[in-house]
C-alpha cells in the first residue's frame, strides 16, 4: 500500500491542538535529521494559535550540547520525540528499536534501505516506501523536512510578534511557577518586546522555607517539556511559544539596557552560575555552627580549566563584584589552556591582570605543570608556597580533566565544581574529599530563576558576556557548501546564528 502522510491542516481558522490557528507563516529554519544531518529548510511551517506567543529570533548562540548531538545525535527526548510524530505522520503503531534514527533518515531522503536492521517500525516503512519511484520519493522527503525533523537552539534572544487572543486564561502556573495563579505580570506580553527563554520547562519540588518569591527545586530526569528538544527551538527565523511554556515563566523579558548579545548569553550564564550558586566555602565557625559562603572562596586562588566561552565566562563570574548575588570575589584566577594561542585569547576576552593563564599541552603532568609556572606567582600574590586552589573548575568535557583537578586542590576547605558535560569512568583518590574537607559539585543546565539573576547581573552592570560572542552566521552562510560544518566545528568562542537582514 502506498504511503500517506497524514499532514496537519495549517490554515488560519483550523484547530491545532484543541486551539484555533491565528497565524501562520513560514520561516527558514536549521533542522535536525541525525547525526550528522542538519539540513536548511527554507519554508519550515511556523504557526500562533489562540494561546500560543509567536517571537522573531534575533540572534541563537550554538551551545556545547549542539555540538555533541552534530557529532553523537540524540537518541533521548530528541530523537524519541520525533518517532512519535513520524508514526503519526505515516499512521503507524509500530514501536521503533533504539539506535538506529540515522537508517530512517537513510531510507525517508534517499530510499536506502538495510534489511539487517531489526527494527518493527522500520521495517514497515520499507516495506510501504519499496515501489515508490525516485520523483515520488523526492516529493516525500520535501513534504517530511518540512513538518518533521527537530529544530535545536536555545541560547536565544526573540522579539515577541503575535500574542494569541486567549494566552491571557493560562492562569494556572506550572513547573517553576507551579501552585501560582498567573496575572498580568507574566500573562501581559506586547509585540514589539524583547525576551530570552528558558527551553527547559522542568517539574519542581515545593520549596521547604517560606518566604516572598520562594521557588521550589527544580527536579532533573524527566521534564515537562523542552522546548528545543520536544518542541522547536530558535534556530529559526519565527518560533511558536506554546502555553507550557507561557504556563512555566519561561518567557522572560530583557530588562531595561541590557544588549541583546549579553541577553542571548543568558542560558549559558545561567548554567555557570547555578554551578557557583550550588557550592559553599566555610568562612568561619559562630554559635550556630560553620558559617557558609556561596560561589569561590573570597579572596582564593582559583584554578578554571579549559579555553572555551564557558571557561572565560567561569573566570569573569569568580572575579565578579556584585551588590546583589555574593558569589565571587577571588583574588586571582588560574587558567589552564593547551596553548600560546589560547593562553593570548584568554588575556584578551578577559582582559584582567589578575587572570593568569597557565600553558599545559595535555602530555605533560597538570600538576607539576602548574607548580612550575604559577608557584612563584601565587607565592607572590599570597604569601605562601603554593599547595593548591581555592578552587577549581572544570569547563573542558572530559573524565580524565575530573580525576586531574583532584590533585590541583589544596589541603584545606577546597571545592570541585564539575561544570563541564563529562561521561565515562575515572580514577581518583577517595581520600581527597574526606582528608581536605573538600567538595565536589556537579550541575546539569540551569533553572528559571538563574535565568532571571543572570539578566539582573547584565543589567547592573556587574557582568558583561558579551564579549564571549564568536563569528556571526546567517541562513545564507549555512545553506551555502560547507556552511553547516563549518557553524558546528567553529571553535571560536560563542558563534551564533542570526538574521540575514
Amino acid at each position: 500500500m502506498r504511503p500517506r502522510l497524514h499532514l496537519p491542516e495549517l490554515e488560519v481558522g483550523a484547530p491545532l491542538d484543541g486551539h484555533p490557528i491565528e497565524r501562520v507563516g513560514r520561516a527558514r529554519a536549521l533542522v535536525y535529521f541525525g547525526r550528522g544531518c542538519f539540513q536548511v529548510v527554507p519554508d519550515r511551517p511556523v504557526v500562533c494559535t489562540s494561546v500560543d506567543v509567536l517571537a522573531r529570533v534575533e540572534r541563537n548562540h550554538r551551545c556545547g550540547t549542539d555540538v555533541k548531538i552534530y557529532q553523537q545525535g540524540r537518541p533521548d527526548q530528541c530523537e524519541e520525540s520525533l518517532f512519535d510524530e513520524l508514526r503519526a505522520l505515516f499512521g503507524l503503531s509500530e514501536r521503533q528499536a533504539d539506535g538506529h534514527f540515522v537508517d530512517y533518515t537513510a531510507l525517508l531522503r534517499d530510499g536506502a534501505f538495510n534489511a539487517s536492521v531489526e527494527d518493527p517500525l522500520y521495517q514497515r516503512l520499507g516495506r510501504d516506501l519499496a515501489d515508490l519511484s525516485d520523483d515520488e520519493r523526492a516529493v516525500l522527503w520535501q513534504q517530511l523536512r518540512r513538518h518533521w525533523g527537530r529544530v535545536l537552539g536555545h541560547e536565544t534572544v526573540v522579539t515577541i510578534e503575535k500574542v494569541g487572543s486567549d494566552v491571557g486564561s493560562l492562569t494556572e502556573g506550572i513547573g517553576y511557577l507551579t501552585d501560582q495563579e498567573l496575572g498580568a505580570d507574566v500573562l501581559e506580553y506586547q509585540p514589539g518586546q524583547q525576551c530570552v527563554l528558558q527551553s527547559r520547562v522542568a517539574y519542581y519540588d515545593p520549596p521547604r522555607v517560606d518566604g516572598p518569591n520562594v521557588r521550589g527545586v527544580q527536579r532533573l530526569g524527566g521534564n515537562i517539556t523542552d522546548l528545543a528538544m520536544n518542541q522547536a527551538g530558535a534556530y529559526c527565523e519565527l518560533i511558536r511559544l506554546r502555553p507550557e511554556m507561557i504556563r512555566s515563566g519561561s518567557i522572560i523579558p530583557i530588562p531595561a539596557g541590557v544588549s541583546l548579545a549579553c541577553a542571548a548569553l543568558a542560558e549559558p550564564t545561567a548554567c555557570l552560575l547555578d554551578c557557583f550558586e550550588k557550592t559553599t566555602h566555610e568562612l568561619g565557625q559562630d554559635d550556630c555552627g560553620s558559617i557558609l559562603r556561596k560561589g569561590v572562596l573570597p579572596g582564593g586562588a582559583t584554578c578554571v580549566i579549559g579555553s572555551g566561552s564557558m571557561a572565560l565566562m567561569a573566570a569573569k563570574v569568580a572575579l565578579m563584584t556584585d551588590g546583589v548575588i555574593d558569589i565571587g570575589g577571588a583574588r586571582e584566577v588560574a587558567v589552564v589552556v593547551r596553548s600560546e594561542d589560547k593562553a593570548r585569547l584568554v588575556r584578551q576576552v578577559v582582559s584582567d591582570d589578575r587572570v593568569v593563564p597557565i600553558v599545559c599541552d595535555g602530555s605533560s603532568d597538570l600538576l607539576a605543570a602548574v607548580r612550575a609556572r604559577y608557584g612563584d606567582r601565587y607565592a607572590a600574590t599570597f604569601g605562601r608556597p603554593f599547595r593548591g586552589f581555592d578552587d577549581v573548575i572544570l569547563a573542558a568535557g572530559m573524565s580524565e580533566t575530573l580525576a586531574a583537578a583532584h590533585r590541583l586542590i589544596g589541603p584545606t576547605n577546597a571545592r570541585i565544581m564539575a561544570f563541564a558535560g563529562t561521561r565515562g569512568p575515572c580514577e581518583l583518590e577517595s581520600g581527597v574529599w574526606h582528608y581536605h574537607n573538600a567538595g565536589v559539585l556537579g550541575t546539569s543546565g540551569c533553572n528559571t530563576k538563574m535565568i532571571e539573576i543572570a539578566l539582573g547581573l547584565f543589567a547592573r552592570g556587574s557582568l558583561d558576556v558579551s564579549v564571549l560572542a564568536g563569528r556571526r552566521y546567517t541562513f545564507d552562510d549555512l545553506a551555502a557548501p560547507g556552511g553547516v560544518e563549518a557553524f558546528f566545528n567553529d571553535k571560536h568562542l560563542r558563534p551564533f546564528l542570526a538574521y540575514n537582514a
